[in-house]
């Protein structure tokens, strides 16, 4: 067995003879020869698997590309937005899936616009009609609130308006007109709610009064009649009213309220209003006008009637009330004016949450002598029944014994026509009473204010 020999990097043998050497070089040479062919072999084989890798792969390749169709085609029919867009020409080089959303964008946008531009039609309309609307509120508004003459009758007038604070129109109104020669008629009043109905029924309360105080009834009367006339079935529109009428020979004020607060007095020592047995509003549907005061002005007085506005506005979270306003009216004299009164009203409170009216009227000749004061009453037998009527008659000072002697009379007075009127001249001391026969549901007829021509017939004809 021959041993194996280890080769050098040269392909000689470690050690041995130079025969050996030669013998080794033959066998060298004889390796070469054997190694080169079996490096040719060695070639041949990894070329022929490069060529059998080769022939593979573009085996392979066809079968990727027939499969690639295939997923091509499923990816295809899993998205509908791209067959969708496919039959969808578009001027712009697109994706076939985004056709349908830009589509869809822009009828939406187109949708918007469309929307949009009737919306603005619609603003433009109503703009339109608000502005019709505000301009017919304040012509309504201003017949309620007619401009009057700084002289009227013998009276010194001035009247002022001032609304709520807010969009919403109130239904204050007041006038002041010569209903006949020497006579001066005041109306001042407020109708419950705000907006167009209040407006409506402010018109309609006044020039009824209206009518009413020029066919020469007092103010007592005009209010009972009215209380009869304008009646809310509902009851939700009412009115408070204070009339009044002022006599320029006699410079006697003869006002009526329903529901209303009385006039403040100013510059002469006038009474306390008397409040008990007061006359319900127009409009409740209950009988009203059932009180009437007469009082003289003297020079330098003023009456000043007024809204529930002025003293119901409040000041450090109190209402303003009856006396602040009194207080105010007092610190504007001699010369009060109605729209200095509103100023100083308003300056004075934290808001005004309602329509503010103000007339204050003053006499700029006054006859001398002793001043007069009146109060009248109008009761039937239920009215009589009750301790409001007594209340009343101890207001006026009436003595004690005389006014269960009154009371007694007057009820039998009522049991036979229906109702009594009571009428108290009230003095400085006592006061005398009178009691006469009304029939029932009539206002007072033998009106002294009765123009020459206005008999019974037309009076009968009003209260029927």
């Amino acid at each position: 067995m021959l041993a194996p020999r280890v080769l050098t990097s040269t392909g000689q043998p470690v050690g041995g003879s130079s025969g050996g050497r030669r013998a080794g070089a033959g066998r060298a040479a004889k390796t070469r020869t054997v190694s080169s062919a079996a490096g040719v072999g060695l070639a041949g084989g990894i070329a022929a698997g490069a060529a059998r890798l080769g022939a593979a792969d573009i085996a392979l390749r066809p079968v990727r590309t027939t499969a690639s169709p295939a997923r091509a085609g499923a990816h295809a029919s899993s998205n509908p937005l791209e067959k969708l867009g496919g039959q969808i020409p578009l001027p712009i080089p697109v994706p076939d899936w985004s056709k349908p959303i830009i589509i869809a964008l822009l009828l939406l946008a187109a949708w918007f616009g469309i929307r949009s531009r009737f919306a603005a039609l619609r603003a433009r309309r109503l703009e339109r009609q608000r502005t019709m609307l505000l301009a017919d509120v304040g012509a309504m508004q201003a017949a309620l609130v007619p401009k009057v003459p700084a002289r009227l009758g013998g009276l010194a007038v001035s009247v002022a308006y001032r609304p709520a604070e807010g969009p919403a129109a109130g239904g204050d109104f007041y006038d002041v007109f010569v209903p006949a020669p020497g006579k001066v008629a005041i109306m001042l009043g407020d109708v419950a709610g705000h907006g167009h109905d209040a407006l409506t029924q402010a018109a309609l309360t006044r020039y009824t009064l209206r009518a009413y105080l020029q066919a020469g009834l007092e103010p007592r009367a005009a209010l009972a009649l009215a209380g009869r006339v304008l009646v809310d079935p509902l009851g939700e529109r009412f009115a408070t009213v204070a009339v009044g009428i002022y006599d320029t020979p006699s410079s006697k004020l003869t006002y009526a309220l329903a529901g209303h607060p009385p006039p403040i007095l100013g510059g002469f020592e006038a009474p306390e209003p008397l409040t008990v047995c007061s006359s319900p509003p127009i409009g409740w549907g209950v009988p009203t006008g059932n009180r009437q005061t007469t009082i003289s002005l003297p020079g330098g007085a003023a009456a000043c009637f007024f809204s529930d506005g002025l003293i119901e506005a409040r000041s450090a979270g109190e209402l303003l009330g009856r006396e602040r306003l009194r207080g105010i009216l007092a610190d504007l004299c001699p010369n009060p004016e109605a729209a200095d009164l509103l100023e100083r009203v308003r300056a004075a409170a934290e808001g005004a949450p309602d329509d503010m009216v103000a007339c204050v009227i003053s006499p700029e000749t006054a006859v001398s002598g002793v001043g007069t004061h009146v109060e009248e009453l109008q009761a039937d037998g239920q009215a009589l029944a009750r301790m409001d009527v007594q209340r009343f008659l101890e207001g006026c000072r009436v003595p004690a014994p005389e006014i269960t002697r009154t009371i007694e009379l007057a009820r039998s007075i009522a049991d036979a026509s229906g109702s009594a009127l009571l009428r108290i001249e009230v003095g400085a001391v006592s006061s005398t009473v009178t009691v006469t026969a009304v029939r029932s549901g009539a206002p007072l007829q033998n009106s002294p204010r009765t123009p020459q021509g206005v008999g019974e017939p037309l009076l009968e004809a009003l209260v029927a």
